[in-house]
């Protein structure tokens, strides 16, 4: 699942990125190092496929008489439970009743710079994609939930999750968001995409353009948001470049020596 992710770019460079404008109805939103459920952060919806819209990270489905804040939807729905990376089976996302709608027609684009896994131990890392390739887009839901005691509307956004790559999986992290291409970002928020073809985008994100190291306890603190959250505590991970030395022929994870003192944000890749 996603529980936490960093979003700390500028407006402005998300604004050229995605061609959108900040929606005029609504405030910037600071940035954050640490982006948790009840935070307001920026996704482009659907219906608005225009405009940088903040919305409220966590998720509560229309018909549900209390709140529910779901940070993430596992593309698998309830099948992989065991989450094999061999999965061949249906994308099932679209049988769980509180996803079968958004999954339809109120997708989004969920705008981040970074995304926090944690391993079998709860060791927390950060992972980022190579080449200063921020922000980037992964695949979201969303649903709009009227309050019954306040009356209340409010729409909030979760995750689509999938089965970890292999470098993620090399050091025990299991499930990871799907980040989207740049055509499968169109795709994604496209209002009259077929169901088959957007399921067919929740595919883990490859090893080669993934980057990643480990994170202190700081991490670990419910809403710290401060940039010394993202500083590393160790070395950072890099994808194995010849899967030819490999048992099973994909690439496996190694550590990459002399930067584990480099900020994510002031490396080269």
């Amino acid at each position: 699942m996603l529980t936490k992710y960093v979003l700390a770019s500028d407006l402005e460079k998300m604004e050229i990125r995605f061609n959108v404008n900040l929606d005029p109805s609504f405030e910037r939103v600071p940035k954050n190092h640490g982006v948790s459920v009840g935070n307001t952060s920026y996704v482009i919806t659907c219906e608005h496929s225009n405009l940088l819209r903040p919305l409220r990270f966590g998720m509560t489905p229309f018909y549900a008489s209390e709140p529910m804040d779901l940070s993430s939807a596992r593309a698998e729905g309830d099948k992989n439970c065991r989450n094999d990376p061999g999965y061949n089976g249906s994308r099932a996302v679209f049988l769980k009743p509180e996803f079968r709608k958004p999954i339809q027609s109120q997708r989004c684009l969920v705008i981040a710079d970074a995304w926090y896994g944690w391993t079998d131990h709860h060791k927390p890392y950060l992972f980022f994609l190579q080449n200063k390739n921020r922000p980037f887009a992964m695949a979201g839901i969303y649903d709009t939930w009227k309050n019954p005691e306040s009356g209340e509307f409010v729409t909030g956004f979760a995750a689509i999750t999938t089965v970890a790559n292999e470098l993620m999986r090399s050091i025990g992290v299991k499930r990871m968001p799907v980040v989207l291409s740049r055509s499968g970002e169109r795709q994604w928020i496209k209002s009259t995409a077929h169901l088959s073809d957007i399921l067919r985008l929740l595919l883990p994100y490859p090893s080669d353009d993934l980057k990643g190291y480990p994170l202190s306890e700081l991490a670990n603190i419910p809403g710290f948001n401060d940039p010394t959250m993202l500083n590393p505590a160790g070395d950072r991970l890099k994808p194995e470049l010849h899967p030819l030395f490999t048992n099973k022929g994909y690439h496996k994870a190694h550590k990459e020596k002399g930067n584990s003192g480099v900020h994510w944000f002031n490396t080269e890749n």
